[in-house]
């Protein structure tokens, strides 16, 4: 963990100073985390530049090389391009449905993730949870559209007859690649999380705190949180790149690979911090912050009643 002071300092010289420092060439993000050096991750907050391609100092114009430090907080500079994640790999088909495993939409064909599941703040139902890319991928998308589990990208075995949700919200902002499906009543949705046990509430990502995930392609997965506040260009979207701000970047090997968005990045106490969505060279996850994202589809991880207890309640009354 680390100083939450020196993390506020860096987090306003972020602000403060982010639109000059991304209009040096080859930016792709600038956030807030911790510096590295000589490819060891230390203790010393600094403001992260992230670049699609590093050079040497020798190669660049003098009006192109980046400050070394702000206002006496380090500037790190990282080679990282991002991409969000496209359809690849399999995963298999449960009953009942669990968090981590494959899924998409018809429409779009492919697979990504099930993050896992929440509750609607209006009718309280449960819903599978993903992102904007998996469950719906286009600007044109439609409420209604059929999600299916497994998914049919990369091998996956997913077929229209494979039938689990329907699309209800979606969002793409500069904050958020979200989305929730409303369950069909094909198949339940239990409240785990595949190899990673009970999904919890709301947690927050600490600097330097472990974070794990259940994604459809790396399974199971241990990572660090080494940027809490990123802006970055990602990649892959219909418009080409898409900015996004106060993003979370995550650490660790094999921390997210193509297949893997969706998932939920979970403290070890099981509680959500944040929804993954993008990637850089595997060893890097970028995540929408799980606060902004239950705010946007209006759902929460605590209050509802699943789909399993009402037929259960269903079944009871009759009898």
């Amino acid at each position: 963990m680390t100083d939450e002071v020196s993390v506020r300092r860096a987090q306003r010289l972020k602000e403060a100073n982010a639109e000059r420092l991304r209009r040096f060439p080859n930016v792709t993000g600038v956030g807030v985390g911790l510096q590295e050096v000589g490819g060891r991750r230390t203790s010393t907050v600094a403001i992260r530049v992230y670049v699609a391609r590093k050079l040497p100092v020798a190669e660049l114009a003098p009006q192109d090389v980046l400050p070394s430090e702000v206002d006496g907080v380090p500037v790190d500079v990282i080679e990282a391009r991002w991409v969000v994640h496209d359809v690849a790999d399999h995963r298999a088909r449960h009953n009942p449905m669990i968090g981590g495993i494959s899924v998409g939409n018809v429409v779009l064909g492919g697979s990504g993730t099930i993050g896992g599941s929440v509750f609607d703040n209006r009718s309280q139902e449960d819903m599978i949870l993903s992102n904007w890319h998996v469950l719906c991928g286009r600007n044109d998308c439609a409420t209604g559209e059929t999600v299916i589990q497994p998914g049919n990208g990369g091998g996956d075995t997913g077929t229209a007859a494979d039938i689990v949700a329907r699309l209800h919200r979606a969002a793409l902002t500069d904050e958020v690649d979200c989305a929730v499906a409303r369950l069909s009543g094909h198949r339940f949705l239990i409240r785990d999380l595949l190899e990673q046990g009970p999904l919890g509430g709301v947690g927050e990502a600490a600097l330097g705190g472990d974070v794990r995930k259940s994604g459809r392609t790396t399974g199971a997965t241990i990572a660090t949180v080494t940027d809490l506040s990123a802006d970055v260009d990602v990649d892959g979207y219909p418009e080409g790149t898409h900015h996004f701000r106060n993003q979370l970047i995550i650490e660790g090997t094999d921390a997210s690979l193509p297949g893997d968005s969706g998932s939920l990045w979970v403290d070890d106490a099981g509680r959500a911090v944040g929804l993954n969505f993008a990637g850089s060279g595997g060893e890097r996850a970028i995540a929408n912050r799980i606060d902004a994202v239950l705010a946007e589809l209006d759902v929460n991880l605590t209050r509802g009643i699943t789909q399993q207890a009402v037929v259960a309640t269903m079944s009871a009354t009759m009898n």
